[in-house]
């Protein structure tokens, strides 16, 4: 969270919003803090999932926006937890910071079953079908879904993150030019009904429970109108980018294995052509460019010496290189 955010944060905030939800909010555990405050709270020992968000990070209608996509798609079967109301029936509740700015809050039922990772032992292709078929299912549910005009979510182009010179005044030359390289290409692709709509952005795999053989998708903050193919790039990067962490060698090999497994169960509720697929690179320059923009934003990278730090170099290397995360060709998938 922005030093800014944290000086007019506190925790009896966290108590004033959870009086709102009647949760005991008494020694709340914090999950994330990074673009939103997030706790996990109790009600009659059952748990919840407080979020507060600052108004620096989306407006109140962006939020409500949020929450009335995601009850579109729970009334039409996918497997996401609920969206609970306050005691005054309301999806959103504020409560002021110490500068009198306001702090959007929300609660969700907690998702069943636990968060999976690349070194568990069923992190395998049944995972990675289920996965597919996960986002495939909320892409299809989507195409029906029409919002009330007074709530709308961004469009891809309204994401601050797609201009570095936001957040650095001495943007390196090439970094400049591969951002509007992708800039224009992005502009360049089709969009209709089945390629592009209101999607999630960020399903990775921290940001689902797997429970019984099934995926729980939740966080769906990041979400905005967007090519489909765009969150299935997404799932691909962080991957990757978990896997480097491992250590695990071969990347490319086992991004084919990835992709062949999840794309076969996307396709079995929403299918693209073959050029939405081929755009999949592209995403995964998108998802280097914001995230570079994102850790710009949020830390200070001045120490040389910190890991954050030679995070982002290396990422910047790849933007200037203009080469994807991971090398991926279409054809593995059929």
């Amino acid at each position: 969270m922005e030093a800014s955010v944290e000086r007019i944060f506190s925790n009896e905030l966290v108590g004033m919003a959870g009086h709102f939800f009647q949760v005991s909010s008494g020694s709340p555990v914090k999950l994330g803090d990074a673009e939103n405050y997030v706790f996990e709270v109790y009600r009659n020992g059952t748990p919840y999932i407080l979020r507060m968000t600052h108004q620096s990070h989306r407006t109140k209608g962006q939020v409500l926006a949020e929450l009335k996509w995601i009850e579109h798609l729970q009334n039409n079967g996918s497997e996401i937890p609920k969206v609970i109301s306050s005691t005054g029936n309301n999806l959103v509740e504020i409560v002021k910071g110490l500068d009198g700015t306001d702090f959007y809050c929300c609660l969700f039922e907690k998702a069943p079953g636990v968060r999976m990772k690349v070194t568990d032992e069923n992190f395998d292709e049944h995972l990675f079908f289920e996965w597919g078929r996960t986002i495939g299912q909320l892409h299809k549910k989507t195409k029906s879904y029409k919002p009330e005009t007074e709530y709308k979510r961004l469009d891809w182009h309204e994401e601050e993150l797609l201009n570095a010179e936001l957040y650095q005044s001495d943007v390196p030359e090439q970094v400049k030019h591969q951002q509007e390289l992708i800039m224009k290409k992005l502009n360049a692709l089709p969009v209709h009904q089945d390629n592009f709509g209101l999607i999630h952005s960020d399903i990775h795999n921290g940001n689902f429970h797997f429970h019984e053989g099934k995926i729980h998708v939740f966080d769906f903050d990041d979400c905005s109108y967007h090519w489909f193919a765009s969150d299935l790039a997404i799932p691909l990067y962080y991957l990757i980018w978990s896997l480097e962490r491992e250590g695990v060698k071969e990347l490319d090999e086992y991004a084919a294995k990835f992709m062949r497994e999840f794309i076969k169960g996307y396709e079995t509720e929403n299918k693209l052509e073959r050029a939405d697929y081929e755009a999949i690179p592209l995403f995964l320059k998108l998802r280097d460019l914001t995230l570079y923009n994102f850790f710009h934003k949020k830390y200070d990278l001045n120490s040389g010496d910190s890991q954050l730090y030679k995070t982002v170099q290396k990422i910047e290397r790849r933007i200037m290189e203009s080469r994807p995360i991971v090398h991926f060709d279409a054809k593995v998938i059929h």
